[in-house]
């Protein structure tokens, strides 16, 4: 619109587009074959139970919501298709991988009839939720980009069941107006999220379920949230990553880029850290310990990531370009203080043909005039996580509002953000019987 044609109206926002596609008269037998084979993948695979997921994911169109795709990349069932992009390498929006979409929606127990809020639209997602949903079920879908938006309302009138509604807005504050009398009965997160926003707890109804990807020390979860009164309680963890969010509440994690930017400290939670005498720190000499840790074949630490950056004090994540000299991680949790850096590494200690066979010890390297403290501290971190931990999985865990006194919180490792306060029940960091205390619904009295 030209400016002071018609007041008030939003800025326009355009984005270059690969070709224009067609609207689609009927269906290639080719994606109908392609639907059958993803859904039968994801269904043996164990991300869809329910027989009203399964039926969504063989009914709903997915290459009619990724017209930009091939029918093959529309239909795989772990990629990720992206719709809008900054550029080459940065997504702006995109469409989920099939088993993710469908283990969200899992997780969020909906049944016929009931109203869903989905922040972050695209229309595909908005569109299974609508079928689990069935006709009487609705769908409020929001996103902060006016192309998104106008993109999601094009394609759910051409392809969708007409009861996805898609809002233009910031979706940190929900959809305050369209929220039914009681809340609505599920909030699903489509971005990461680097806090948890009062809107979509106080939008969900008493009982309801909330599924976020969270980033916690910049590791994102989708975890499932259970509203009970001003509290949420954790009942599922899965591993995922998603576009940034844009909203008001888009975090940049601070950053300080050290030894003419061959490495990079960064804090995703809390503030930056003290990094004086560390350029001249990682100049001198690294000092090396064994965590004790050995491990076969492929393995997965997913937690150590998270315990890791919920338990160590003075926790941030380093980076460094490919080929540094100085840090042999490009990407490594670390932790910063009294002028020193430690972060988490591995080697390789046997190699075999069969990566089963192949063997992988966990090092602490360091730098600084604490370092040999700050290794040991580390390296007790992971020897704990690998006894006390590893086998049990993800732990109990709350989010109260962000005003919250520490002495109303449950005992726990406390995280703190903007908007909430995460309080995580560790195995071997909690009394015993304090774990079963907040499983109940319990407090520290």
């Amino acid at each position: 619109m030209w400016p002071g044609v018609l007041p008030g109206l939003p800025p326009v926002h355009s984005y270059a587009c690969s070709a224009a596609v067609p609207q689609v008269p009927g269906e290639p037998a080719e994606a109908a074959r392609l639907r059958a084979r993803m859904a039968d993948i994801v269904i043996v695979k164990g991300w869809a139970p329910s027989a009203r997921v399964q039926a969504a994911l063989r009914h709903v169109p997915r290459h009619r919501f990724v017209p930009e795709a091939p029918l093959e990349t529309a239909y795989h069932d772990d990629l990720a298709v992206m719709t809008v992009r900054k550029s080459p390498q940065t997504a702006l929006s995109s469409v989920s991988a099939a088993w993710l979409q469908a283990d969200m929606i899992e997780q969020l127990r909906l049944e016929p009839g009931m109203t869903v809020l989905e922040v972050g639209s695209g229309g595909y997602n908005g569109e299974l939720l609508a079928h689990v949903l069935g006709p009487r079920g609705r769908v409020v879908t929001v996103d902060v980009d006016p192309y998104v938006v106008h993109r999601t309302q094009r394609l759910c009138a051409e392809a969708g069941s007409g009861r996805v509604t898609a809002v233009l807005g910031d979706g940190g504050l929900g959809a305050p107006g369209h929220v039914p009398a009681r809340g609505f009965e599920g909030v699903m997160i489509t971005h990461n999220a680097s806090d948890i926003a009062p809107a979509w707890r106080e939008q969900l109804a008493e009982g309801a379920r909330l599924v976020v990807p969270l980033e916690m020390g910049g590791f994102t979860r989708s975890l499932t949230l259970v509203r009970r009164g001003d509290v949420l309680r954790c009942e599922h963890w899965t591993y995922c990553g998603f576009v940034r969010d844009r909203g008001a509440a888009a975090r940049t994690a601070p950053a300080v880029p050290l030894a003419d930017g061959e490495v990079t400290v960064r804090w995703e939670d809390g503030e930056p850290g003290d990094t004086s005498g560390l350029e001249e720190a990682l100049r001198g000499p690294r000092h090396e310990l064994t965590t004790g840790l050995v491990v076969r074949g492929i393995f997965n630490f997913e937690t150590l990531q998270v315990y890791a950056a919920t338990t160590l004090p003075g926790f941030c994540r380093l980076a460094a370009p490919a080929g540094s000299t100085l840090v042999e991680q490009q990407d490594a949790a670390a932790m910063l203080s009294d002028g020193s850096l430690a972060y988490l590494t591995y080697r390789k200690v046997k190699d075999a043909p069969d990566p089963a066979d192949r063997l992988t010890e966990f090092f602490i390297h360091a730098y600084g005039p604490a370092a040999d403290a700050l290794a040991e501290r580390f390296a007790d971190c992971v020897r704990t996580w690998d006894q006390k931990v590893r086998e049990s999985g993800y732990p109990p865990m709350t989010v109260h509002p962000a005003g919250t006194p520490d002495e109303q919180l449950p005992v726990g490792d406390v995280l703190d953000k903007p908007s909430a306060r995460l309080v995580f029940q560790w195995p071997g960091r909690v009394p015993d019987g304090t774990q079963d205390l907040l499983a109940a619904g319990g407090q520290r009295a």
